[in-house]
């Protein structure tokens, strides 16, 4: 049987090319129902006031949705968000604690305040749109909002 060097070596360098796309592109999920129509709103909080602060209204699923004290299953839970559309905004995400809802899991909370008027967060397992463990695409990162580390006292969508 003949060998033939340089007909091996083309073959392996057409796979190693054909494969390159594959090795090098990240896998990137996208969110088809990201947070959006962004708001600015005067917020109060202790007795202080944070002026200018942007909301967004995110989309979510039906059902009533657990608003908890921080960014935990554990934490008590503040208050509830009547879901199923665009009607609930929120301020900022953070990555955080491992929640999980049937087959949903996620480790991304977003602050809000809840139907009764009390701030919170929410697991991003309740959003509407992307894949497991996935942040919304359209809301702005905890401490990107303007009163971040010039504020007298820090609300609780800043911790």
């Amino acid at each position: 049987m003949t060998r033939h060097p340089v007909r091996a070596a083309l073959a392996v360098i057409a796979l190693v090319v054909a494969m390159t796309p594959l090795l090098t592109t990240p896998a990137n999920a996208y969110d088809g129902s990201p947070c959006h129509t962004p708001v600015n709103r005067t917020l109060s909080w202790n007795g202080y006031t944070y002026p200018n602060t942007t909301t967004k209204y995110c989309p979510l699923t039906s059902g009533t949705i657990p608003v908890y004290e921080w960014s935990s299953t554990g934490a008590p839970v503040v208050g509830y968000l009547v879901g199923g559309d665009s009607r609930n905004w929120f301020i900022n995400q953070k990555k955080s604690n491992y929640a999980a809802r049937g087959q949903y899991w996620n480790t991304h909370w977003a602050s809000t305040m809840a139907d009764n008027g009390r701030y919170g967060w929410v697991p991003e397992i309740y959003f509407r749109g992307g894949n497991n463990d996935e942040a919304d695409r359209g809301l702005l990162w905890q401490g990107s909002w303007t009163c971040w580390n010039s504020c007298n006292n820090i609300p609780p969508w800043g911790r």
